[in-house]
């Protein structure tokens, strides 16, 4: 049984590998130092170079390994996109741990860093809890070779922590012992809260969509432009989306907006419109989404998808694709948003469940009562509530103390 938040600092010193440090992640570790006796945070790399924001370390001990960085990219053949991918590998991490010599290692993901920090655990008795972020349809197609160094790693844990239920179903179909796995959910940024959202003008806003995130092929941005174009066009409604953020996509976009057509799409119709603001400071999201009706989130692949968690916060509904994992946990049909699935086309079935189109569910989304909106927007911070770095932390604190009864 896990506790739901953390108590007393546990006399322990504890050494996390990462490769960054997101911003919605600094609150976590900030919680998690102030647990402990020490906490130090060893970095593959200050930032990875598809990320946008100044790195933020306050109240963290923080260095930087050596590591070589290798590009990849990401083919997933099941949703039909590549994606930049950065693998690190960090070469120091045996000394770096010998000089600390910490209690226990939390090592982030199931590769390279895991690798070395499982072998130093194995030589020193120090005990070793791997952190995983993962969803089953994310890890679809990684290959045998991959499969079996992760299947090694996980015997070699002392505890796992997981992002969601369905990553931890795929640690179990790896061969994971559930009493060594607790849950370590994603939680966004508490700094940036609309506790109390004012009330909004449903009409006003209704038709109003916001999509936040990269703007890339695997986000789904362009199939999100070509679906509400359909729509319009076939159901005769007037649609806004609006696109915060940046990536190679965002030309293609902005050449959408002022009327263009590219290679994949032609001209759209007059009754959709297209905005890009680019990228937006984290404290102005709150108040954009304060003038949308709901957020859209038409990803192809994320193993959890924070925005959502942001989005709920801020009282608006989802419309999520089922290929985020923060959807499928989280969003409930027509009890704070909507799921579908962004690789079904307009004449796909309204089952529900996530088992039809973005028109479907476009056309439920503008046929609700606006009382029945503004009930979405109340339920839709209620399930996001327990969703808190404290809670997040909470995960990783439960892990280390089920490894120290087992010293």
């Amino acid at each position: 049984m896990q506790t739901s938040e953390i108590t007393s600092p546990l006399k322990v010193r504890a050494v996390f590998l990462t490769h960054y440090i997101p911003l919605y992640q600094v609150r976590v570790l900030q919680e998690l130092t102030q647990s402990l006796d020490g906490l130090k945070i060893l970095l593959s790399t200050p930032i990875e170079p598809n990320r946008q924001f100044r790195p933020d370390w306050s109240g963290l001990d923080v260095d930087v390994q050596n590591t070589i960085t290798l590009r990849r990219r990401w083919k997933h053949r099941a949703a039909g996109f590549t994606d930049p991918l950065f693998v690190h590998v960090p070469y120091d991490t045996k000394r770096r741990l010998k000089t600390l010599s910490p209690d226990v290692v939390i090592s982030h993901e199931l590769g390279a860093r895991s690798i070395a920090a499982a072998r130093y655990c194995r030589r020193s008795g120090t005990k070793l809890i791997l952190a995983t972020f993962m969803s089953e349809h994310t890890e679809q197609g990684r290959g045998w070779f991959r499969r079996r160094v992760r299947q090694r790693l996980i015997r070699q844990a002392d505890a796992i922590t997981y992002n969601g239920p369905s990553c931890r179903d795929y640690l179990i179909g790896l061969g994971a012992d559930p009493s060594k796995l607790f849950h370590a959910p994603y939680a966004a940024d508490d700094r940036h809260w609309l506790l109390d959202p004012p009330p909004r003008d449903e009409a006003a806003v209704r038709r109003r969509l916001i999509c936040i995130g990269q703007l890339t092929d695997r986000k789904g941005v362009l199939q999100l432009v070509r679906q509400a174009d359909q729509f319009c066009r076939d159901a005769d409604e007037r649609l806004e989306i609006t696109f915060v953020g940046d990536g190679p996509l965002r030309s293609d976009l902005e050449q959408l907006a002022r009327g263009q057509s590219i290679s994949l799409q032609s001209a759209l119709d007059t009754r959709l419109q297209i905005n890009v603001l680019g990228n937006q400071p984290a404290s102005r999201l709150p108040e954009l989404m304060q003038q949308h009706g709901a957020l859209v989130a038409p990803t192809l692949a994320d193993e959890w998808l924070l925005v959502v968690n942001e989005a709920m916060h801020a009282g608006m509904p989802v419309i999520g694709s089922v290929y985020a994992q923060a959807v499928t946990t989280l969003v409930d049909d027509d009890q704070n948003g909507w799921r579908y699935n962004p690789l079904h086309t307009s004449g796909s079935s309204g089952s529900g469940n996530g088992d039809c189109s973005l028109a479907l569910v476009l056309r439920r989304y503008l046929d609700a009562e606006d009382q029945a909106i503004t009930g979405m927007r109340r339920q839709a911070q209620k399930t996001v509530a327990p969703y808190t770095p404290a809670r997040s932390a909470a995960g990783f604190i439960d892990a280390i103390r089920k490894v120290g009864e087992s010293s």
